[in-house]
């Protein structure tokens, strides 16, 4: 063979392998600037919580970044087994909804030790020096929960449910509601017959509840039961359709669940704050993407504090929407991620 022609050919072969070994070399540097994010889930069984994660990985999928979620099933040695493998499996960033908001301040301090930044999802850390907090005004949700239970019942007897007491949202939200009802307290037009923290939220522990106090009275009626959340809501709906005792009482609750949107369609329950699992997934991504990446073109802003002890930790505070009878059908066709038949 021609010397010259085995040398071109061999030229040619050479940048070949160099082009391929280029391009080999450039997707694993790309692979490896792939960024990640970890989100913890306090209880992937709740409605509320399902949707904000769904609506999470929605948006965060515009952007060059790896979400790892991890559920911790409302279990708080879960979670912290979780955040030490998603901090010490390279996460830049950590949005987290705690299953005990005092105890994963650990977490928090263990994150910024590896330099790591959290980010609160709709429940806050107590007593560390949080990052930042998104979520809705939970003053105003028991603000708008108390004016609408006062619009509907300006006089007579009222329950309060409020939230798990060792989560913040539930003294902001009974904070809210005493605002409003407390002159109408001070001039006998209201009186509590019952106030009580509901453990974990839930609607098996308001059924419990409820049903002491509807015995405890002697099955007097019950004009306005103020729930701080949908669960709590149906809880006393339950016991007080077994009673009979329904049909003239005011019920409150939160979050735009299904099934209590279901129950104000049918004259059950009275209202719900709807707090967009939508609008806090959106945000949440986008902040998280923001601060792991500098991108400063995402329109995301902090436009409020919130103090949990430690300092005033940067919040993007949201306000939430009240859904009664009268615009149940616009707040669904409006939500984006629920259906009309959800009603029916």
């Amino acid at each position: 063979m021609n010397i010259k022609v085995f040398t071109n050919r061999a030229s040619k072969i050479c940048s070949r392998f160099f082009c391929f070994l280029s391009v080999c070399l450039l997707a694993s540097c790309n692979q490896s600037q792939v960024i990640k994010i970890g989100y913890l889930n306090w209880n992937g069984e709740n409605e509320m919580a399902r949707n904000i994660m769904s609506s999470f990985k929605e948006k965060a999928s515009e952007y060059n970044v790896e979400v790892i979620e991890k559920d911790a099933q409302n279990n708080e040695k879960t979670q912290w087994d979780q955040s030490l493998e998603l901090i010490d499996g390279g996460a830049k960033v950590l949005v987290i909804k705690p299953v005990n908001t005092v105890l994963a301040a650990d977490i928090v301090r263990y994150a910024h030790k590896k330099g790591v930044i959290v980010i609160a999802n709709d429940q806050l850390i107590k007593n560390c020096p949080l990052d930042y907090y998104v979520t809705f005004d939970s003053r105003k949700v028991g603000e708008a929960m108390a004016t609408e239970a006062i619009r509907s019942k300006p006089k007579g007897t009222y329950v309060i449910f409020s939230g798990d007491k060792s989560d913040d949202n539930a003294d902001l939200v009974k904070e809210g509601v005493y605002k409003i009802l407390q002159p109408e307290i001070s001039n006998g037009n209201i009186k509590v017959l019952y106030s009580s923290y509901i453990e974990a939220w839930s609607l098996e522990n308001a059924v419990n509840t409820m049903d002491m106090i509807v015995n405890l009275s002697g099955n007097k009626p019950v004009d306005a039961v103020i729930a701080a959340s949908d669960d709590m809501a149906r809880g006393a709906i339950q016991v007080l359709e077994n009673e009979n005792m329904l049909e003239q009482t005011y019920i409150s609750g939160q979050n735009a669940d299904i099934e209590s949107l279901k129950s104000i369609a049918n004259n059950k329950q009275t209202i719900t704050l709807a707090k967009s699992p939508k609008t806090l997934g959106y945000a949440l991504a986008e902040l998280a993407v923001k601060v792991a990446t500098g991108n400063n073109k995402i329109n995301i802003q902090v436009n409020g504090e919130t103090p949990n002890g430690f300092q005033n930790v940067p919040s993007v505070l949201f306000d939430p929407v009240v859904v009664n009878k009268t615009n149940i059908d616009q707040f669904v066709a409006n939500s984006g991620y629920l259906k009309k038949e959800v009603l029916e």
